[in-house]
């Protein structure tokens, strides 16, 4: 991390419903709005409850810093303090041995991290949110994702009046518990589409629910939880089609019209390393990837920036929503 640039990453975010109820493996419409759900953040953060050990003996805590309401956004800084990081050691350029320096950070004290995010109030026709994301190599996105779905679990315990809906079954009277969870699909960066362009196919499988297949019962399958479709990737069906981009676009085609809602690609590139990716067929987004995801730099900070702030950096908010206008 350099301290007068940062990497900011596109992603989508989209809220579904989830319960624990016995029979009900399948998503549900999500109980609270993204506006709801960040009002329901910041009363947690009002509670202190908006904080998260990574485990009962983990030396690593994630909180929600801060946050901000604008206008057609949210504005959430993510701090992590990680207490199993190795001292810090600053020396001068050029120096020698004395002026080597080790920052000692003690038994009950770690190194602090933030993280910007961005999370856009309206939403495209397939229900998604745009989200940008500061890029820190000391919190790598999928943690961050787990904190944000956890506070929405959180939300749904200190707010459970709110998160009581009627039963599928329609039984009268008949309610469940749900909770919110929030799905991060990557938008493909160019790099993405020119190693794919240039590279040779493998396989193309797509992914869909299980109560596709004929004769499947939750109850009697308990274990099942999706099946694959396999797509021909051969040389001659690749080039009628246009390409590995246009025949991976053809794949995403007869995924949505098949109601399937995801489709996994691999193929190797020119060197011979081998490659996977999961596309979302609404969106054409990768879901719960980060290498190959959309990024774009903003810089001129002066040589300021921090490892970790304690409030919203104004100047990187700034620059981070000047992006999408």
């Amino acid at each position: 991390m350099k301290n007068n640039e940062r990497l900011i990453q596109y992603f989508d975010i989209q809220l579904y419903g989830r319960t624990r109820a016995k029979g009900i493996n399948h998503s549900l419409v999500s109980p609270r709005s993204l506006d709801k759900l960040m009002n329901e953040f910041s009363l947690l953060r009002e509670l202190n409850l908006a904080r998260k050990k990574v485990s009962s003996k983990s030396k690593m805590e994630f909180r929600l810093e801060d946050m901000e309401e604008k206008e057609n956004c949210w504005l959430l800084l993510v701090n992590m303090v990680d207490g199993d990081a190795a001292h810090p050691v600053t020396q001068k350029i050029g120096g020698t041995g004395e002026d080597r320096e080790v920052i000692d950070l003690g038994e009950d004290r770690g190194l602090e991290s933030s993280t910007h995010l961005v999370l856009y109030k309206n939403h495209d026709e397939a229900g998604k949110h745009l989200a940008l994301y500061e890029r820190n190599s000391n919190i790598p996105f999928v943690k961050v994702v787990s904190f944000l779905n956890h506070l929405m679990k959180l939300a749904a315990r200190q707010f459970k009046d709110k998160y009581i809906r009627p039963h599928p079954n329609g039984v009268d009277g008949k309610t469940i518990n749900v909770y919110c969870v929030g799905v991060f699909l990557g938008h493909p960066s160019d790099e993405f589409k020119m190693e794919l362009e240039t590279g040779v196919l493998s396989g193309i499988r797509i992914t869909s629910d299980v109560d596709i297949v004929r004769g499947y019962d939750a109850n009697a399958h308990p274990e099942l939880y999706s099946t694959e479709i396999k797509m021909k990737v051969g040389r001659i069906d690749v080039g009628l089609s246009g390409g590995n981009w246009k025949h991976l676009q053809k794949a995403i085609q007869y995924a949505d019209s098949l109601n399937a809602p995801f489709v996994r690609i691999q193929f190797t590139d020119e060197s011979g390393s081998s490659h996977s990716a999961t596309v979302s067929t609404d969106t054409g987004h990768l879901w719960n990837a980060e290498k190959y995801v959309k990024k774009r730099k903003v810089e001129g900070f002066g040589r300021s920036l921090k490892t970790a702030f304690p409030i919203i950096h104004n100047g990187i908010a700034q620059k981070m929503m000047a992006l999408v206008q």
